[in-house]
């Protein structure tokens, strides 16, 4: 057996102790561990060797410098994908790599372009049934509204609103379980025994029913639509030029769903609370981005420093995990087979070390004159290399679109309320 170098961490009797403290405090505990260890540190479980980390270099390492060595762990692929299949976010190797050069083209600017009109509308139809002249928790709202850009987009046809409200519903629930069943794996066996899973299961089924209806009727339509579905009823492997069969299509809505979903709803809500607590940031936003056209909002350097800033606060992706596939070292780390790398975005985007003033909501710091001021690679709001997250420039064109509309039609105010953090998945 070798004898492996790991970072200095937890033993097992004290990982156990870590590990129930992070089910109720997730964030805060690794925080903890994180200024202790000075940005690195391990956990074993049993024969299972986790490292945490905020180290940037070793992030980079893990996502680009040696990416084929690691692959998303069962946290994941099994345990999302048994509820969402076998798509983007919850596949690997070969099949993820043939799945992502096949819809990589959908999602190039200039396919997304095609959007934007798709989701003014929808921001706008949604601004008018915002509650006005009260306190507001922007939240649900914001929610919705996610959900409503990413069903529209998907579909620029009527989805009825019970079909709408029960995707949404299914969405919401199986995130929540997922999360549940990952935090505390010790009670796995309760959630199978309870029938939890098996609701799961068949309200899964029940959503991929109603994408198939949706899928179905696509088919028998002679008239071409400039959304995602069409993207992926058009898209041709490059070997067989073979379309994706429907049970392929339904797997990839399914995670651009879910994976478009709650992390925008996050985003737009922090961003409205940062900006209504920084007004001075809000009124020059206000001055810069008047009478825009879509394509010079999407763009817009301001806009886009309030966005990045946001995600440097509070990153939607607050954490992500990599398994290694074989024995693997970083500088004086050796770590074997297996280990699980967890790459604390939260923690990093926060770090003095790489930040200057790094709690402070400072959204200069990414205009374009001050790219070089602070250490870029410390930033991974969409995660790095190879599988960096496919649907980036749609989300950042949404924020944009949404926020440039939000603060041109209403004022927005602080209520005075602190939000807590809930970190998911």
């Amino acid at each position: 057996m070798k004898n492996y170098v790991l970072p200095q961490g937890y033993n097992f009797i004290k990982s156990i102790g870590r590990t129930l403290k992070q089910v109720k405090n997730p964030i805060g505990t690794m925080q903890e561990s994180m200024k202790r260890f000075n940005g690195t540190y391990s956990v074993t479980l049993g024969s299972m060797k986790m490292i945490a980390t905020q180290d940037p270099g070793f992030i980079d390492y893990v996502l680009k410098t040696n990416h084929r060595n690691y692959h998303k762990s069962p946290m994941v692929t099994d345990q999302l994908g048994r509820f969402l299949g076998n798509g983007l976010l919850t596949s690997n190797g070969e099949f993820w790599l043939k799945q992502r050069r096949l819809i990589q083209p959908g999602f190039h600017t200039d396919k997304i372009k095609a959007l934007y009109g798709i989701i003014k509308k929808t921001v706008d139809d949604f601004l008018k049934v915002m509650p006005v002249c009260e306190s507001v928790d922007v939240y649900p709202f914001m929610n919705k509204l996610a959900f409503e850009i990413i069903i529209n987009t998907l579909f620029d046809v009527e989805v009825p609103e019970a079909s709408r409200n029960e995707l949404n519903g299914f969405i919401n629930e199986t995130q929540a379980f997922v999360v549940k069943d990952i935090r505390q794996p010790y009670l796995s066996w309760w959630f199978r025994l309870s029938g939890e899973v098996q609701k799961n299961l068949d309200n899964s089924q029940r959503v991929r029913s109603i994408i198939s209806a949706i899928i179905k009727e696509r088919k028998l339509s002679s008239k071409k639509f400039n959304d995602l579905l069409d993207m992926l009823l058009d898209a041709r492997y490059e070997d067989s030029g073979e379309a994706m069969n429907e049970e392929r299509i339904i797997d990839e809505i399914l995670v651009m769903i879910i994976a478009g979903h709650e992390t925008t709803g996050n985003a737009l809500s922090w961003m409205l609370y940062l900006l209504a607590n920084h007004p001075n940031e809000l009124e020059k936003l206000k001055q810069e981005t008047q009478n825009l056209s879509l394509d010079q909002c999407v763009r817009h350097d301001r806009l886009t420093a309030v966005i990045n800033e946001t995600l440097r606060l509070y990153p939607p992706a607050w954490i992500s995990d990599r398994i290694a596939l074989d024995d693997d070292a970083y500088q004086n780390y050796t770590y074997p087979k297996g280990s699980i790398i967890l790459m604390f975005n939260y923690g990093l985007h926060r770090d003095p070390k790489y930040w200057s003033n790094p709690e402070s909501f400072m959204p200069e710091r990414f205009l374009k004159q001050n790219k070089d001021k602070e250490k870029q690679n410390a930033f991974y709001p969409f995660g790095a290399g190879p599988r960096l997250c496919i649907g980036n420039n749609f989300a950042m064109a949404e924020m944009a679109i949404f926020i440039q509309t939000i603060i041109h039609h209403y004022d927005i105010e602080p209520t005075g309320i602190e939000p807590q953090i809930n970190p998911l998945v």
